[in-house]
């Protein structure tokens, strides 16, 4: 069942009949990411990592697994917003692929 976030985040899905989204959502999400989805993720990931760095020097182990778990907290957060869209345009790129392909596969295209 395909939700309406889904349907918000994949516009794509609204050109597929009902009975083939998830299915349809499924093959997009297993394709394979572009180079600019790749050097995207990586430099999300650089600025991730770059935002939550600290120094624990003097911090005592209460204090450094404290802080450990505050940086994986707000890292969260970080890496859906600056990586995310990367994913997303993973998906949507396989999306319009799929309808493309069942296009010419019917004799639309």
């Amino acid at each position: 069942m395909i939700s309406q976030w889904e349907l918000l985040l994949y516009p794509e899905l609204r050109q597929i009949d009902k009975s083939f989204r998830a299915d349809a959502l499924r093959q997009a999400r297993q394709g394979s990411f572009d180079a600019i989805e790749l050097v995207g993720l990586a430099v999300a990931l650089l600025v991730v990592v770059s935002l939550t760095r600290y120094s624990a020097l003097g911090f005592g182990m209460a204090e450094r697994f404290g802080a450990m778990v505050a940086n994986f907290i707000v890292a969260i957060p970080l890496l859906l917003v600056f990586a995310g869209p990367f994913y997303v345009r993973r998906v949507r790129r396989g999306l319009r692929a799929y309808i493309k392909k069942h296009a010419a596969a019917n004799g639309r295209g």
